[in-house]
């Protein structure tokens, strides 16, 4: 007889405590005990990961800068809990093993730097758009090469021995699931998915990503403060080094909500690049983001206020940053930009790509569409996950995110 797995279910957002299982609070009651745990300290965590991966390694100046950053804010600003303070420090010195690791392969072999990168299409737009379920159909197309969530996690293959990145992802994702169960209901991740461009920017320390896991304001008001092209300098030599060792595509689809924040660096460093923008009505983003927000910061701190992280995003730089982009659009050619409406998505997945593969002058193959009428298909047949949330529940009013947004909904939403 087989077994049916029970969909996952997250609740509207109510105290962070409650989200956690029960050893772990137990953990954490414990912490609380004890004398507090040694500072978060970037040199420290740098000598411990140039340890373990080879003394002759150094960092780059720019990620160095970057940890240094965030560590202060995370001492300053992120209210960790016992579990979360040890979470974070062994999160951080996996990045910099990673980025010693990245380093080095590059420095050994720096032809590596010159790997032909296919034609990029990057897919942008505010985090809970249905970004994640475009990016997953646009995989599914022969021509595409995405990057698995193992090879951003990890760019360096093993110098000897069998390749192990995609178990060790699973394991981390199985201890994601020990510490918050139902999270994959939220943002569904495995190591084979395609994934965001989030891992290559972390390995670098340099994206609000980590503004997203810990609240760090400190961090993000120096990130946004710096010239983005240094993270994105630090993001396209992992392609090339995952390219190197495993080609194949005639075009590289990125996505990572964060590109619509620095979209001008985007078209600046990529300007053959083709910009899919995704839209949702903003009522239901920004809850779904506020409730993102509220779940993700929780696994690390009991200190989670959410009509605080509701007045932070509606005054934030997600706002801004949508602003920003619909002003940069009219930079961009005829053939370079589709639109895609999370609405249209949802009811009507493949005339959504079919519309999309037409306003960017690409032509979308039978073998592509049916390998993505498969995907669909076997997705249906799965447990439909639930991710409740309401506005309401961070503070916010419908009436004020219509009046805010009012202009955008009536162009994109209507």
């Amino acid at each position: 007889m087989t077994t049916v797995a029970a969909p996952l279910r997250v609740r509207p957002f109510r105290c962070a405590r409650e989200e956690r299982a029960g050893w772990i609070r137990a953990l954490n009651a414990v912490g609380r005990a004890l004398p507090r745990a040694g500072r978060l300290d970037a040199q420290a965590l740098w000598a411990r990961a140039r340890q373990q991966v080879g003394a002759d390694t150094q960092p780059s100046p720019a990620a160095m800068e970057a940890l240094d950053v965030l560590c202060a804010s995370l001492e300053r600003d992120a209210a960790l809990h016992f579990v979360g303070r040890f979470a974070a420090r062994d999160d951080s010195l996996r990045l910099a093993r990673t980025h010693l690791r990245i380093e080095r392969a590059l420095r050994a072999r720096p032809e590596i730097l010159a790997t032909p990168i296919p034609e990029p299409i990057f897919v942008v737009g505010w985090p809970r758009t249905g970004s994640t379920a475009l990016h997953q159909l646009l995989a599914r197309d022969p021509a595409h090469r995405t990057l698995p969530y193992w090879e951003s996690f990890d760019p360096v293959p093993p110098e000897h021995g069998p390749d192990g990145r995609a178990e060790r992802v699973d394991r981390l994702l199985r201890q994601l699931a020990r510490f918050a169960p139902d999270y994959q209901a939220i943002h569904p991740m495995w190591a084979e998915m395609p994934e965001e461009c989030v891992a290559l920017f972390m390995n670098a320390f340099r994206t609000l990503q980590l503004d997203i896991q810990y609240r760090v304001p400190g961090y993000a008001e120096w990130l946004l403060a710096q010239d983005a092209r240094v993270a994105y300098e630090a993001h396209r030599r992992q392609p090339a080094l995952v390219l190197h060792h495993r080609p194949g595509g005639e075009r590289l689809v990125l996505k990572d909500p964060t590109h619509l924040v620095h979209l001008e660096t985007v078209l600046a460093l990529y300007p053959n690049a083709r910009i899919v923008h995704t839209h949702r009505d903003p009522v239901e983003a920004l809850s779904s983001l506020c409730s993102l927000y509220a779940h993700t910061r929780a696994i690390f701190s009991d200190e989670v206020d959410p009509r605080a992280i509701g007045r932070e995003l509606l005054s934030g730089y997600w706002p801004r940053a949508l602003e920003r982009a619909l002003e940069l659009r009219e930079r961009i050619p005829a053939g370079r930009l589709a639109d895609v409406r999370c609405a249209d998505l949802v009811r009507d997945p493949l005339g959504s790509v079919e519309r999309l593969y037409r306003d960017l002058d690409l032509e979308l193959t039978g073998a592509a569409r049916a390998a993505m009428e498969a995907y669909l298909a076997a997705e249906a047949q799965k447990p439909r996950s639930v991710h409740e949330h309401s506005l309401e529940s961070f503070g916010l009013r419908e009436g004020e995110v219509r009046e805010r947004f009012a202009d955008y909904r009536e162009r994109f939403c209507g």
